[in-house]
């Protein structure tokens, strides 16, 4: 019930805030007795959407300026599907990969962690702060006068409430919890740290163990929390101790709808995974299956996505050929990986796998 009160509470916020941009926009045109066209209007539109393009890359740009400055390295660099990915060799290279619920990201490695002393408001805040300042640039430059210039800071105007305003798992919703307590501030330095990491080639079974040591919900469970608890079941999958796995699966499989949606995504589809191996008869996996978020999820090209189906077809449907298929092309899309961690232990799984089911099939 509380998740449905605040799904709708984020709707909600979301939909006032476009009005208010509406509004805003529409108040500012008629105080400069702006007569517009048809083709004013069109430009206008246009100008909107691409000046909200213009803000998402900003905006990740903003982090990435203001992490700079206070300590933190370069990992990744996404707007929409397009991803850049930092390599140790100081290269840098083009990958595509879709974060549902997100339109960009600015994924950077922290300092040193020290308690009490990890910077984290200026990173966090850094794209909110580059809207800001671009959108007074323009302001100051133009005023209201110029119908593009009016559709950039409007956009702004949005782009900074909607990410300002602790919602769903956005800026100002990260900042609020890493403020909340010296444990919330680990976990969040935690999952940058892990990702660097990854970035660098180090699979899970390869971090330290004491990232794995569940830190306490203080003052209250939060998807931070959450995160290491897929850190714990990527661990369990590379190590392929499935009892462990089922346990945590099914740990976190009832607390499903207290999850936000990305996460709600990712225990349905590992929960394939782990009951395909252990409980294929399972009557969850049905269900499972048929999901369209799931198979929307399914679609992108990833090697876990590949792992996943593959389980799926040799375990429950028993179509050897399929499966196998599906492992073929999951190794493909290993240089496509968003890290080469990541990729190390999908691999792992993805030979596992295929060792397993022709050792059955040729029996």
């Amino acid at each position: 019930m509380k998740k449905k009160v605040k799904k709708v509470g984020s709707i909600l916020i979301s939909l006032g805030l476009g009005g208010i941009g509406g509004y805003f926009g529409g108040y500012l045109i008629a105080k400069n007795n702006l007569d517009l066209s048809v083709l004013d209007i069109l430009i206008f539109v246009f100008a909107l959407i691409l000046s909200y393009i213009l803000h998402i890359i900003i905006h990740e740009a903003g982090h990435g300026i203001f992490g700079k400055l206070t300590g933190y390295k370069m990992v990744s660099y996404r707007i929409f599907s397009f991803m850049w990915v930092w390599q140790t060799n100081g290269g840098v290279v083009f990958r595509r990969f879709n974060v549902p619920g997100t339109l960009g990201q600015c994924l950077m490695a922290p300092p040193t962690y020290e308690k009490g002393k990890f910077p984290f408001r200026l990173y966090l805040l850094g794209g909110v702060l580059a809207n800001v300042i671009i959108s007074g640039i323009v302001l100051i430059s133009f005023g209201f006068h110029s119908l593009i210039a009016m559709a950039f800071i409007v956009t702004g105007l949005f782009t900074v409430l909607t990410n300002a305003i602790p919602m769903g798992f956005n800026d100002g919703m990260s900042l609020k919890t890493a403020t909340s307590s010296e444990e919330q501030q680990y976990l969040l330095y935690l999952q940058f740290e892990v990702n660097s990491l990854l970035n660098q080639g180090f699979s899970y079974i390869e971090l330290p163990k004491v990232y794995f040591e569940l830190v306490p919900a203080i003052p209250k469970q939060t998807y931070s929390n959450d995160y290491q608890q897929f850190l714990k079941m990527a661990r369990f999958s590379e190590e392929m101790d499935w009892k462990s796995l089922n346990e945590a699966m099914e740990s976190l499989w009832h607390r499903k709808d207290e999850l936000i949606s990305i996460y709600q995504i990712e225990v349905k589809k590992e929960m394939i995974f782990s009951l395909a191996i252990t409980k294929p008869d399972d009557s969850r996996l049905t269900e499972l299956w048929s999901d369209k978020k799931v198979q929307m999820s399914l679609k992108q090209p990833l090697m876990g996505n590949k792992r996943i189906e593959a389980t799926y077809y040799y375990f429950v449907e028993n179509d050897v050929k399929t499966a196998l298929d599906c492992l073929k092309k999951g190794k493909s899309f290993v240089n496509k990986a968003p890290n080469l961690g990541d990729a190390k232990a999908e691999l792992t799984l993805n030979d596992w796998l295929y060792n397993e089911i022709l050792a059955n099939h040729n029996k």
